[in-house]
């Protein structure tokens, strides 16, 4: 497949997308299954016998199992894949759980694509296939299994051996379909969202790490599972999946047998409880988990560039800290300049020739919201949004928060600012740049990321956007730091620093003076019209 022809998907709607029948195919790519194991030998043992009966070609299919530090070590049983390896975990990495174990096998991987299941998921035969003929077509496709809980506490099933599961007629056989329960909170969303093709950008909470399958190239460009997170980990991997440009397709053939209740079943509040700092820390998405705890993340809702080479410090300091000062705080700063080429040399101070970036350096080098970078970031995976802010753009309080708002209520990739300055003020969604990255061709930017995403237009007014070059220097000097709330078209100082103190006062006199002068303007614009 050449990348110009890879298919465009919209969104998340892969409705458009055509994938083979099953059985009615001839797979090219090889899949590698990893399997993170601990304890439950007995589990394990009829996991790969089930992986014996895949319909999908067997020179084409391997297996990694790795064990997280069982004891006793696991051991690979009789019935089993030809070509199934295991690992040992702790020989790979000193931290441990289920993420850390699945990225062990995924980095072992060699297969063209990655199917992962759980050590508790007995399979039917068509599981691999109906996931990998996705992936023959579309190369960031992350495919979603579904699956029957089973509830395996003592006396409430029968246990099937390994020869059993080997040699069935049906493994739909194996147990009571209607004595087994859906993943109920899963079958939710894609009940509500037509299988994810007319969901949002939370789209990626459907996957969960128990079955899924994406090509590996796909995988490692992600990131990988994070191996430090003991739980959660797959709605953080989701959320970075999404961020590259990841279509989500639940795959209704990829059936299975799930050996037990979710933990989430069986103990939902502890959970979420535990979960929700955790990824709070690294998922800007959904909304609701930073409504507590504190105001500085790893990951931020939206990273801000702003390039500022040859630029004056007050200009420069008037849009920052707009930007700073903002109602919505979940944001970085990225200031570009050459600051690589400020030396401490022996120079007169005033002359020089790097005086203005000396100087904004100084005044941000120390806040941990803002880095100081020498060229305009390629990416600012994973943080969800980019803002591209003029220097000469002055955001008021609420603007940020109206692109997001603008850009998560319509779904769009792209939302622009205009009227406020030669250059627009930009706000693109990371995930729309990263679906655009997938198609390799030489579109431009804001036209492809309209393509598959849409994209909308706000006036500086309606955004809350003003022109700071029409602002004299003079009285960005004074210490403005907005926007005068609910009135857009006006840029008023926020506060005055007068010897290291606040001076309502001095504030006060400042705006009387605005006022008087664009009094004086009026009276000016009067006089010539009259004439």
């Amino acid at each position: 497949m050449s990348e110009n022809s890879v298919p465009r998907v919209v969104r998340n709607d892969w409705s458009g997308v055509s994938v083979p029948e099953l059985g009615a195919w001839t797979p090219t790519m090889t899949v590698t299954v990893v399997v993170p194991a601990y304890n439950n030998q007995e589990k394990l043992d009829v996991v790969l016998a089930a992986l014996t009966r895949q319909t999908y070609p067997k020179q084409l299919l391997d297996v990694v199992v790795v064990d997280d530090g069982s004891q006793p070590p696991l051991h690979l049983p009789e019935i089993r894949p030809e070509r199934t390896r295991l690992l040992w975990g702790p020989d790979y990495s000193t931290s441990w759980g289920c993420s850390n174990a699945g990225d062990i096998a995924a980095r072992a991987a060699e297969g063209d694509i990655i199917q992962r299941l759980d050590s508790d998921m007995l399979v039917y035969p068509e599981h691999v296939e109906a996931q990998a003929r996705w992936h023959h077509v579309l190369p960031y496709a992350v495919t979603l299994g579904t699956k029957r809980m089973i509830d395996t506490a003592p006396g409430s099933v029968s246990w099937p051996t390994p020869e059993k599961v080997a040699s069935i007629g049906s493994i739909h056989d194996l147990f009571d379909y209607a004595a087994s329960e859906p993943h109920d909170y899963i079958e939710k969303i894609l009940r509500s969202t037509d299988d994810l093709r007319a969901g949002d950008h939370l789209n990626f909470m459907a996957h969960v790490g128990a079955t899924w399958a994406m090509r590996r190239d796909l995988y490692h460009l992600s990131g990988g599972t994070d191996n430090m997170l003991r739980l959660g980990e797959d709605n953080e991997f989701a959320y970075r999946l999404h961020q590259v440009g990841a279509v989500f397709v639940p795959e209704w053939d990829a059936r299975s047998w799930h050996l037990g209740l979710t933990h989430m079943m069986q103990q939902a509040a502890l959970l979420r409880r535990y979960n929700r700092p955790f990824l709070a820390e690294q998922m800007p998405y959904p909304r609701w988990l930073r409504k507590v705890g504190g105001s500085a993340w790893k990951v931020p809702l939206v990273t801000a560039v702003v390039e500022v080479d040859g630029q004056p410090l007050e200009l420069v300091r008037a849009c920052v800290d707009a930007l700073l000062r903002g109602d919505e705080q979940d944001v970085r700063v990225r200031l570009v300049g050459r600051w690589d080429e400020i030396t401490e040399e022996r120079q007169s101070v005033l002359r020089d020739p790097l005086l203005e970036l000396r100087l904004i350096s100084a005044t941000y080098r120390s806040d941990p919201r803002v880095s100081l970078v020498t060229s305009v970031p390629e990416s600012v995976f994973p943080s969800a949004h980019l803002l591209e802010v003029p220097v000469t753009a002055g955001l008021s309080r609420s603007a940020l928060g109206r692109l997001v708002g603008e850009a998560d209520q319509h779904q769009v990739g792209l939302v622009e600012v205009t009227g406020a300055g030669p250059v627009p003020v930009r706000l693109w969604r990371t995930a729309a740049l990263g679906r655009i990255s997938w198609f390799g061709d030489s579109t431009p930017r804001a036209q492809g990321v309209t393509e598959v995403y849409g994209a909308r237009t706000l006036t500086a007014a309606e955004a809350g956007v003003t022109d700071l070059s029409a602002v004299p220097v003079e009285l960005l000097d004074e210490g403005v730091a907005g926007l005068k709330q609910g009135d857009p078209g006006k840029w008023l100082p926020a506060t005055v620093q007068v010897g290291g103190l606040r001076s309502l006062a001095q504030a006060t006199a400042l705006v009387g003076r605005l006022s008087a002068a664009r009094a004086k303007a009026k009276i000016r614009r009067m006089s010539v019209r009259r004439k």
